[in-house]
């Protein structure tokens, strides 16, 4: 039997592009991180350093995925499986909270300059969000499995995070824990800083830019994981309501909805890092190697250096 695999040689080049993107900007973080030693001069540097890392977990997984695009088939065992399962949920989670957390303390820090969050508490958020993403991930994957795609394709196996009876309260738990929670706690923190730019007193001209940059932040922040993540929550409810048929328009808004959804971890390390002010001089210097003697004025505004 020959079986058309078009989409899934384009949707593992697509994804080829990601992961090479992916790594290269999420190593350019670490690097920056690692040369500046900016974990000790910014506290909210060690939250943003956590997502990164949660997603460079991730992008290392996509490999897995590419090549059960290709072949149709899941190389491992059952155990392999689940494993490759849950380290991707427990990735996603950890990735989404960290997020989360980012927020919260940015809300924290405009809002009360002069009572910023303390090391001991940024780091208990820290903690926080990848123990949740643990035990949240565990049962979410403790039924992954690797199942044929049909009784006459004895070679097309795939790696299923579930089994078919549990897959809709799956879903659901999923849509719920790892999207409309998340949501709603950036979008609070959103309103909170609207209000506060709203209320707040005369500022100086460099606090207001400041902090409507770091509002502005906040908002691209939710804007993309919104993009990226409730598409694929979208066609999960086509599917369930029997509204999803074969064919082309339904097979590209899936490879769309895919493609997002590996396309966030390349998302956040530019809009956290290397779009933010205090980064674009370390990574000229580092990229280019010139100006090396500059001497990088000192931040003024607790706000500045979001």
């Amino acid at each position: 039997m020959v079986y058309s695999n078009r989409y899934g040689v384009i949707f593992a080049c697509t994804c080829g592009v990601i992961l090479g993107v992916g790594f290269g900007a999420n190593l350019l973080v670490f690097t920056l991180f690692a040369k500046h030693n900016t974990l000790r001069k910014n506290r909210l540097d060690v939250l943003i350093l956590s997502m990164a890392l949660a997603d460079f977990l991730t992008l290392l997984l996509i490999p897995f995925t590419l090549h059960s695009a290709v072949s149709f088939s899941w190389p491992l065992s059952d155990t392999s499986c689940k494993i490759y399962q849950f380290l991707l949920a427990f990735s996603l989670a950890a990735s989404t909270y960290s997020l989360c957390a980012v927020s919260v303390a940015r809300a924290m820090i405009i809002t009360n300059p002069y009572h910023p969050p303390t090391t001991d508490l940024v780091v208990l958020m820290l903690i926080l969000a990848w123990a949740l993403s643990f035990f949240i991930s565990l049962p979410l994957r403790i039924f992954a499995t690797k199942e044929r795609l049909g009784p006459g394709l004895t070679n097309f196996t795939f790696c299923l995070p579930t089994i078919k009876e549990h897959h809709y309260q799956v879903i659901l738990s999923q849509f719920v824990l790892y999207y409309f929670i998340p949501m709603l706690v950036i979008a609070v923190n959103y309103v909170r800083l609207a209000r506060f730019l709203h209320k707040s007193p005369v500022m100086s001209m460099a606090s207001v830019r400041n902090t409507r940059r770091a509002s502005l932040m906040v908002f691209l922040a939710a804007g993309t994981f919104s993009v990226c993540w409730l598409p694929g929550y979208v066609l999960e409810l086509c599917v369930y309501l029997g509204l999803y048929k074969h064919g082309q328009a339904w097979e590209m808004f899936y490879f769309t909805c895919t493609v997002l959804q590996y396309l966030h971890p390349c998302v956040n390390p530019v809009l956290y890092v290397l779009l933010a002010k205090r980064y674009r001089g370390m990574q000229g210097a580092w990229l280019f190697q010139c100006n090396r003697n500059r001497v990088h004025p000192q931040v003024t505004s607790v706000t500045e250096s979001f």
